[in-house]
């Protein structure tokens, strides 16, 4: 998930997430092609840009794969730099560059962050669908609560449809990394991020993308917790604790409150343990209080949910 960054000298729309026949059209495409002949067969098949914008979305999560190989050991340079005399040498030597990536990631069928960003915005451009290129944060570890990064580490993008903004991760909604492998599984919660959800995954490095949104700062971005999809997809809530960093009480014990979780199999596990355990339970009204002894030296807690990884926290 590296991001390019080039040093030069000098309200969430509603409208549903079913993807089945987009899907269904965008599965008898080629699988190579390229951004230009992609856009002129979405622009054909598909007659408004809601729905344009999403068979980009398909076409790149069914046929670009995250190109581990290139996030671990990276050959292309992460910083560009040049200089220019006049704005337009230097839109068209910054339009090179992304050309280039989109090329690449379009005839190799691989890419990191950058690469599915690039080919998402340059498609929709020539599909005449107003975009942003987005250079930000995303945390997929509990390693990382607490920890903030001093640059972005992932790249979105922002489409403008009906006169606002949605954000869209094409890099997540295409699969995730299981055990050192990639694997392909097609997400449509990335597609159009709920806004009320969106800092709990992503935080923008520009201040107006966040103020488009909310209000959060970096720090307070990396103490949350550490959320699934399934659980940000569902009605469920954590009511407490807030902090992604859990505090002993004087017993021992640790503590979650959740809502909407009543009817639900609540399970922790912790690192280094291959089981999960049952925790005690108490249910008031719509509440779920979750309360836990973890084991000593434990580092960091999971809550699974219906047997699924739904929040990780640390322990302390």
């Amino acid at each position: 998930m590296r991001v390019l960054i080039f040093t030069l000298f000098l309200s969430f729309i509603g409208f549903a997430q079913d993807f089945s026949e987009i899907n269904l059209k965008i599965k008898a495409y080629p699988k190579s092609l390229t951004a230009e002949q992609l856009a002129k067969k979405i622009s054909k098949d598909f007659s408004n840009k809601e729905t344009q914008t999403k068979a980009v979305y398909s076409w790149l999560t069914a046929n670009i794969r995250y190109d581990l190989e290139e996030f671990y050991n990276p050959n292309r340079a992460t910083k560009v730099s040049f200089q220019y005399q006049t704005l337009e040498e230097r839109d068209r030597k910054l339009k090179a560059i992304k050309d280039e990536i989109v090329h690449e990631t379009m005839t190799s069928r691989k890419a990191v962050c950058e690469g599915y960003a690039q080919t998402f915005s340059k498609v929709c451009t020539l599909l005449h669908i107003e975009n942003e290129v987005i250079e930000g944060y995303v945390r997929a570890s509990s390693n990382r609560i607490g920890r903030p990064l001093e640059g972005p580490n992932h790249s979105w993008n922002a489409v403008k449809l009906n006169g606002k903004w949605i954000y869209v991760d094409a890099t997540w909604g295409a699969g995730s990394e299981n055990n050192g492998r990639w694997i392909r599984k097609f997400n449509s919660y990335y597609y159009n991020i709920p806004k009320d959800k969106y800092f709990k995954t992503h935080l923008p490095e520009k201040s107006i993308w966040r103020l488009r949104v909310g209000r959060m700062e970096k720090e307070e971005y990396y103490n949350q917790p550490i959320y699934s999809h399934e659980f940000l997809k569902s009605d469920i809530k954590l009511v407490t604790p807030t902090s992604g960093i859990l505090s002993k009480k004087s017993n021992g014990s640790v503590q979650m409150e959740l809502k909407n979780a009543t009817d639900k199999e609540i399970l922790v596990g912790f690192l280094g343990s291959t089981m999960a355990v049952k925790p005690s339970i108490e249910i008031k009204g719509n509440t779920t209080k979750v309360t836990i002894i973890p084991p000593n030296g434990a580092k960091a807690l999971f809550l699974l949910i219906d047997r699924e990884v739904a929040i990780e926290f640390l322990v302390q």
